[in-house]
C-alpha cells in the first residue's frame, strides 16, 4: 500500500512539475524576423508558447552592445512584435521575459536603409570633352554605408568618375546615377557641340558669328544653358551677372561683333540693332517677336544690318553699353536699355558707387569681379565689366570697336596701369547686394 502511495505521489509530482514547466515558467521568445518596414521603423516579430500563463515579453533598445540589467527601463511589447523608431544610429535590441531571462536579438545592429537620396542638379549641360561636377546628399536610418556608386547609363555619351565628375564624350543625352545601398537618384546629362570647353585664356582667334547659324531649337537650348549657368552662379547676384558675360565670351563658340547702335529703348525705342535688351541670345528670327520697334532691322546677331552711325552695313551685334546692359539683365538686374557715358540722364555709371579709378583704389582691395569700368565723358564713352582677377591682372569683358577684335572679348589688363584706360570704377556691392557663388576666375 505504501509503495502504491509513493508511486502515485511521484507521478503527481511529475505532473505538477510538467504543468509548472508548461504553463507557469515564462517562455523564451523565438525571433522570427528582423527588418526595416515600409514606414522606416525597425520591426521585430517573435513567437511564444501562447499556452504559458506568464507570457509577457519586454524589450529595451541600446546604442551599444553592453547587456542591460533587469533594473533598466524595459518596455512591454504587444502582439508578439516590436516597432522601433530609428535614425542613423546603430541599434542593439534585447528581450526579457517575466522570469528576467534576457536575450539579444541578432542582426539589429547591421540593419540600415537609405530613405532618400538627391543629386544637386536635375539636368546638366556639358560641352564635348567638358566636365561638370555634381554631388549627392542622402538620409538614412540604422547602419548605413555612405559610399556613393556613380555610373552612367551610356558611357559613349558621358562618363562619370567616383566623385561625381561628369565628362562629355559625344553629342547626345543620357543619365548619370548616384547609388547608395538600396536607393539611387539620377541627373539628366546633355552633351552638346553648341558650347565649347571654357579656355583658361580668352580665344581671340575664334570665328565671328555667321548669319543664320542656329535653328530655333538650338537657340532655345543655348538659352537654357545660359540660364542654367547663371542659376548655378546665383541669379540676381554679382556672380550671376559675371556668369552671363563669361558665357557669351568663353563658352559661346563665336565672337559677337561690335555694332554701332541704331538706337536703344531709352532713346528712340529701337531694339535689336547694336543692342538686344532681352533675356537670352539673339540667334534666330523667332526672337523677332520680342522686338517692338525697328529701324534697319530686324536682323539677328551675325547678320548684315545697316548702321546709321557707321554709314554702312555691318554684322549685327552689341555695342559696349548694349553688352553690359544685356549682361546685367540676364544676371537678374533690369537696369534699363541705357548708355555708358557720364550723361545728365541715367546711364550705367549711375549704378553702384562711382569711384575714381587709381592705384590707391586698386591697392585697397575694394575693386571686385563684377564691378563696372568707365572711360566715358559727358558726350559718351566706353563701359565694361570685370569678369576675372588674379594677382597681376583684371580680366575685362567688353565690346570693342577697334581691330583686331571688333567684338565682345575678354582682355587682361595689368593692375599697375588699367586706371590709365578706365577713369572710373563702379563699386557694385550696394547694387548687387549679394555675391552669390562668385569666383575670381572661371576655371
Amino acid at each position: 500500500m505504501v509503495g502504491i502511495i509513493l508511486i502515485c505521489l511521484t507521478i503527481l509530482s511529475f505532473i505538477t512539475y510538467y504543468l509548472y514547466l508548461s504553463y507557469y515558467i515564462s517562455p523564451i521568445p523565438v525571433v522570427e524576423s528582423v527588418s526595416i518596414n515600409n514606414d522606416n521603423k525597425l520591426m521585430i516579430n517573435f513567437k511564444l508558447d501562447e499556452k504559458r500563463y506568464r507570457n509577457k515579453i519586454y524589450y529595451i533598445v541600446k546604442n551599444d552592445n553592453i547587456t542591460p540589467t533587469i533594473n533598466d527601463k524595459w518596455i512591454l511589447s504587444k502582439n508578439n512584435s516590436i516597432l522601433i523608431d530609428i535614425d542613423k544610429n546603430i541599434y542593439y535590441v534585447y528581450l526579457k521575459n517575466e522570469d528576467d531571462k534576457i536575450i539579444r536579438v541578432n542582426n539589429t545592429e547591421n540593419l540600415g536603409k537609405i530613405t532618400n537620396i538627391n543629386i544637386n542638379k536635375e539636368k546638366v549641360y556639358i560641352a564635348i570633352n567638358g566636365t561638370y561636377n555634381v554631388s549627392s546628399s542622402f538620409d538614412g536610418i540604422g547602419k548605413i554605408q555612405d559610399e556613393v556608386h556613380w555610373y552612367s547609363e551610356n558611357e559613349d555619351i558621358a562618363k562619370v568618375d567616383e566623385n561625381g565628375k561628369i565628362t562629355g564624350v559625344k553629342k547626345g543625352t543620357t543619365k548619370v546615377y548616384a547609388e547608395i545601398m538600396n536607393e539611387k537618384a539620377s541627373v539628366d546629362v546633355v552633351v552638346t557641340n553648341l558650347i565649347t570647353v571654357r579656355p583658361k585664356n580668352y580665344n581671340s582667334k575664334k570665328s565671328y558669328l555667321p548669319c543664320g547659324k542656329y535653328s530655333k531649337e538650338e537657340n532655345d537650348l543655348l538659352d537654357e544653358i545660359l540660364k542654367d549657368r547663371i542659376n548655378d552662379a546665383g541669379y540676381k547676384t554679382r556672380a550671376g551677372a559675371v556668369e552671363a558675360a563669361r558665357f557669351l565670351a568663353l563658352e559661346f563658340p563665336y565672337k559677337i561683333r561690335y555694332f554701332s547702335e541704331n538706337g536703344r529703348g531709352s532713346t528712340n525705342g529701337v531694339d535689336g540693332e547694336g543692342r538686344y535688351y532681352h533675356v537670352g541670345l539673339y540667334l534666330h528670327n523667332s526672337r523677332y517677336s520680342g522686338i517692338k520697334k525697328k529701324l534697319a532691322g530686324p536682323k539677328t546677331w551675325g547678320c548684315s544690318l545697316y548702321s546709321r552711325p557707321s554709314h554702312g552695313y555691318r554684322s549685327n551685334g552689341l555695342d559696349c553699353s548694349g553688352f553690359v546692359s544685356w549682361v546685367l539683365l540676364n544676371g537678374g538686374f533690369d537696369v534699363g536699355d541705357i548708355g555708358a557715358g557720364l550723361a545728365p540722364h541715367k546711364d550705367l555709371t549711375d549704378y553702384g558707387v562711382r569711384t575714381k579709378f587709381n592705384a590707391n583704389i586698386v591697392k585697397s582691395g575694394k575693386v571686385k569681379v563684377g564691378d563696372l569700368l568707365s572711360s566715358g565723358g559727358v558726350q559718351g564713352g566706353h563701359i565694361a565689366i570685370i569678369v576675372g582677377e588674379d594677382d597681376k591682372y583684371y580680366y575685362v569683358a567688353e565690346s570693342l570697336w577697334t581691330p583686331p577684335n571688333v567684338a565682345v572679348v575678354i582682355i587682361p589688363y595689368s593692375k599697375k596701369d588699367l586706371f590709365k584706360r578706365y577713369y572710373y570704377v563702379m563699386l557694385m556691392d550696394s547694387y548687387y547686394k549679394e555675391d552669390g557663388n562668385l569666383t575670381k576666375l572661371w576655371y
